[in-house]
């Protein structure tokens, strides 16, 4: 699946949200503003196509503390996420590189 056919979908918007603060987003080089919310979404799994939902706190964590770049969206489940750092953690382990 290519990103243009990954599809995201927004629950209900009342249901859950939290503000967005802007003076901590990484927002790039846009002319976009930030937005008001964060809402609570799912997307589709790009390595298995599992349905995932995307809490607000997780957003805001991703975005306003570990300060990803704001128009980066999730893309892995949960489980599929677990198995590549595994992998990569292998990978590391067994080309010498010290556990991080």
């Amino acid at each position: 699946m290519t990103p243009d056919q990954r599809k995201v979908r927004r629950k209900n918007k009342a249901a859950s949200r939290l503000p967005v603060d802007a003076s901590k987003l990484n927002m790039g080089n846009t002319y976009s503003s930030a937005p008001d919310f964060y809402y609570d979404i799912e997307f589709d799994c790009i390595d298995c196509g599992a349905i995932e939902p995307w809490s607000v706190e997780r957003q805001k964590w991703r975005y306003q503390e570990a300060r990803d770049y704001f128009f980066a969206t999730a893309v892995r489940c949960r489980s599929r996420r677990a198995e590549q750092r595994e992998r990569r953690r292998l990978a590391r382990s067994e080309a010498g590189h010290a556990p991080a």
